[in-house]
């Protein structure tokens, strides 16, 4: 019969801490029987992409070593700082906080998303479409949808991509790049933009369920 280690853990932990063991001690307890656990589930191994949620703090990073008692993990940036990129900064993780903390962990692939906000007088809606999934193919990345809709004053253009999590850098900006130069070279030419009147009836949109948070 299998033994769910994990679920051992806080009773070890009351028992260690009865027996009047000292702190450093249930650590080191602790990081053992994490470590334990990583091995056997294998979710968190060498070469995976995780994000370790601490309280008040966010460490993204890939792993690059799982010892005995601590997880060396190469920072990778995240949100608006240095998005996805390696810093060249090595993070400790004790093994124990591997465990008692909600850890995110990546797959080879990962979906993405990149929106791009058109002001009047609006280009050719099929060119807009165009445009951006083409951007997403020839930076290599695979193509989900593009949609698009109308929000206040502006045409928005909303590409879903996938990319590989070991490759991914800041793809958002490269396809953004390219969706920006090729609507532009296309549109240099056009004398006069045509312009089309709608109703509320009649304005096209297409909903999408991530609509308010993008906005």
């Amino acid at each position: 019969m299998s033994i769910d280690l994990e679920s051992y853990i806080p009773f070890l932990s009351i028992v260690i801490s009865t027996l009047g063991v000292s702190f450093v001690f249930k650590d080191f307890i602790g990081d053992l029987l994490a470590t334990m656990v990583i091995k056997k589930t294998g979710d968190i191994k060498v070469g995976k992409r995780i994000k370790i949620m601490l309280p008040g703090n966010i460490t993204k990073g890939d792993i690059m070593e799982i010892s005995l008692m601590r997880t060396t993990v190469m920072e990778v940036g995240d949100g608006e700082r240095l998005p996805s990129v390696r810093t060249g900064r090595l993070i400790k993780v004790p093994n124990y906080m591997l465990m008692s903390n909600p850890v995110m962990v990546y797959g080879d692939t990962i979906i993405d998303e990149v929106v791009a906000y058109v002001p009047r007088p609006y280009p050719d809606s099929q060119l807009l479409l165009d445009s951006m999934k083409e951007a997403i193919i020839n930076n290599g990345n695979g193509l989900i949808e593009v949609g698009l809709y109308q929000k206040e004053n502006n045409l928005v253009i909303h590409g879903v991509f996938e990319v590989k999590t070991s490759e991914m850098v800041d793809e958002r900006s490269k396809i953004l790049r390219d969706f920006l130069t090729k609507t532009n070279q296309a549109s240099a030419g056009i004398e006069e933009p045509r312009h089309t009147v709608q109703s509320e009836e009649s304005k096209m949109t297409l909903p999408l369920q991530n609509i308010e948070r993008l906005g």
